[in-house]
């Protein structure tokens, strides 16, 4: 992998997938939908906004994120995986982050993009590097999709930098506003703006796959957790894991 390991993707953007059908749903219900002010900004994140992405993300994703659930990866709220943790800061660098920020300053909902080339690829297995028995059961698994996917075989040779994305949160608070599309849409602009050719996304949930799909990424790979004994096995309906890929025209 050109990068340590890609990381699953939120299911709240599914909530933003089915509100979409809410003002139909409250119409034949004779009920108005309430008017919602926005209220947000966009910033970029840096490696200086860590420790307050970390906070966010252990109250709104890592407990409720399905293969963390599956293997009990946190067992409080308490509970802290640090690899984890580092993991999912280690984008940061690459400058293609961006959070969602309220009049108040805080953040309420966060897309963590990280930037791959094509001549940075690496495929081995980095799992062993892993000290944590649970969390070494995902990044095996993510590899495993990594290596099987072979995006860069997919797309056009004129193709050397992806955007992953590899995070995406948003506050409980927040979910059914359509807060996570325009955070999409502003990755796509950044992809854009960095000289991608494309935008990856892997999808661990059927949720998330379903969001994929409507955000216009093409399925490339797939496999059932049942094929892999190591990998967690999380409950329907989220039985596949999937790549998806959006080349950028």
């Amino acid at each position: 992998m050109s990068v340590c390991y890609h990381l699953y993707f939120w299911v709240g953007i599914m909530e933003q997938a089915l509100a979409d059908n809410l003002p139909q749903q409250l119409s034949e219900l004779n009920i108005r939908p309430r008017a919602i002010k926005h209220g947000y900004t966009l910033q970029k994140l840096t490696p200086k906004d860590k420790e307050a992405v970390i906070e966010f993300l252990r109250r709104f994703f890592f407990l409720d994120e399905p293969l963390n659930q599956t293997i009990n990866l946190l067992e409080t709220p308490e509970s802290r995986c640090y690899e984890l943790e580092e993991y999912a800061s280690s984008s940061l660098a690459d400058g293609a982050s961006i959070a969602a920020v309220d009049e108040n300053g805080d953040y309420v909902g966060i897309v963590i993009n990280g930037v791959v080339r094509r001549e940075d690829v690496d495929y081995t297995d980095k799992s062993d590097d892993c000290p944590h028995p649970k969390f070494k059961r995902i990044l095996k698994l993510l590899g495993h999709l990594d290596r099987e996917a072979r995006i860069w075989d997919k797309l056009d040779q004129s193709c050397h930098t992806v955007v992953e994305v590899r995070i995406a949160s948003t506050h409980s608070d927040w979910r059914g506003r359509g807060l996570m599309r325009v955070l999409c849409e502003e990755t796509e602009r950044i992809a854009r703006e960095l000289g991608a050719g494309a935008l990856r996304m892997d999808a661990t949930s059927a949720f998330s796959a379903l969001a994929a799909e409507r955000l216009k990424y093409k399925k490339v790979y797939g496999l059932f957790y049942s094929e892999l004994p190591y990998a967690p096995h999380p409950d329907p309906p989220h039985l596949e894991a999937r790549v998806y890929i959006k080349e950028l025209l």
